[in-house]
């Protein structure tokens, strides 16, 4: 089963490259059908919860298309997720690649080498770095080191220090799976701009969690684990601008460039390495694509949902609404943020939330710069996934320490979350006053 999976993932990523680069008649739709057949043959293996979620979202999506007559936009939404297949195999490939790269095996090393008190920053910025190219894959760096006679405190503490770290990373890491998203509703964005400000909100973020969150603040520590960490850094930026110089010197979007381009790094990253072996990263990928069902099922059914609702929303009366209230940019850019805290924290997926506020927010004049929004759902998207029971990282992250979901959504991280928050949102107001 898990080969034909994969061997339909790889049909979709070559499809998606042509498509990208001609003009087929009925591509598209083969697209879909084939998307349609890889979740029905996954369905045995979805979690529970993921039905649940996408059984939710279904239905929620044929009662707006039955009530507002929007049955069509069910075909169109289905067509604008099938290039989502394509992008998680793209991504899959980069963490078999990392897997093999050095910088990645020193991590442990230095994980390890950390002094307990001394610790926090450094594993901050180190998640976030190596997390921008593994994700959750990060936990399963951190989490061996401590080993699994630690004490149940001791594994909470590192894992709610390293989350913190992780949050950031949708800030700007071009292959995070919100990025994707909301480059789809904010194309015109370039990844030149989002990239640098996200980079910029980072370090507002990390620095907040070090000098308020941090048992051992200092401009020592941090400087010790900012070099230490620069040959960590150096490939996860050059792969980033690659897929940046793509976007800018074409016409590509985000994730076109990502599917047409990522491959070349990935591909060199393992060649150029004396130990590094390209068809082990290879059987690697194909046997990673193979489990994407539950990703994939989530964003075709959120995108599929978001196409239905955006079209039905001129006769839901929202946008007037919306519009009769003219609010300020600061509260549309506070309102982004902080919705996309609370509903995490009721534990809604941020993909759900997400798409629905940028249907919204993308269907009105709001007076807000679109880098700027961009900028603030990714804000919004990234500390939310810290603090829900619905977060892949929580999740991961609770089978990797042993530990329950439930008490890793710490009151500490949960004030981290909405004071980022604040301080973000007044950096991106006075950015906008700037802009627009």
């Amino acid at each position: 089963m898990n080969r034909v999976l994969s061997l339909l993932v790889g049909l979709l990523w070559l499809m998606a490259a042509v498509r990208i680069l001609f003009d087929i008649r009925y591509l598209a739709e083969t697209m879909t059908v084939l998307v349609l057949a890889f979740l029905g043959l996954s369905l045995l293996r979805m979690p529970r919860h993921t039905l649940i979620l996408c059984g939710v979202l279904v239905a929620v999506t044929l009662t707006v298309a039955q009530y507002y007559g929007q049955w069509s936009t069910i075909i169109d939404g289905l067509s604008r997720a099938v290039v989502f297949p394509a992008f998680l195999a793209t991504i899959v490939l980069l963490r078999a690649a990392a897997d093999q790269r050095p910088e990645i095996a020193s991590a442990r090393q230095l994980f390890g080498a950390l002094p307990p008190n001394e610790r926090d920053s450094g594993i901050v910025i180190g998640t976030h770095l190596i997390g921008s190219v593994l994700q959750v894959g990060v936990f399963a760096v951190l989490a061996p080191i401590l080993g699994r006679d630690a004490p149940l405190a001791e594994r909470r503490e590192v894992f709610t220090t390293a989350i913190r770290g992780m949050m950031t990373v949708p800030f700007w890491s071009p292959f995070i799976v919100a990025m994707a998203v909301t480059s789809q509703y904010l194309p015109q964005v370039p990844l030149w701009q989002i990239i640098p400000l996200g980079i910029a909100m980072t370090f507002v973020a990390i620095a907040v969690s070090i000098l308020v969150f941090d048992r051992n603040p200092g401009w020592r520590t941090l400087s010790r684990s900012l070099r230490s960490l620069a040959p960590v850094a150096l490939p996860v930026f050059v792969a980033a601008l690659i897929v940046m110089g793509a976007t800018g010197t074409t016409r590509l979007t985000t994730l076109q460039a990502l599917i047409l381009t990522l491959p070349i790094p990935c591909i060199l990253a393992v060649v150029t390495v004396r130990s590094g072996n390209l068809s082990r990263a290879f059987r690697q990928t194909a046997s990673g694509i193979g489990r994407i069902g539950p990703e994939t099922l989530i964003l075709v059914s959120s995108t599929t949902l978001g196409a239905v609702f955006e079209a039905a929303l001129p006769d839901m009366g929202v946008l007037a609404w919306l519009e009769a209230l003219a609010l300020p940019a600061w509260a549309i850019i506070l309102i982004v943020i902080m919705t996309m805290n609370l509903t995490g924290l009721l534990g809604m997926h941020a993909i759900v939330s997400g798409t629905l506020l940028l249907v919204i927010f993308t269907s009105v004049p709001t007076g807000v710069a679109d880098l700027v929004l961009m900028q603030a759902l990714l804000i919004g998207w990234g500390l939310c996934s810290g603090i829900s029971i619905a977060s892949l990282m929580v999740a991961v992250g609770a089978t990797m320490f042993g530990i329950s979901p439930t008490e890793l959504i710490t009151r500490a991280n949960i004030a981290f979350v909405f004071l980022t928050s604040v301080v973000a949102a007044a950096f991106l107001w006075g950015l906008n006053w700037v802009l627009v």
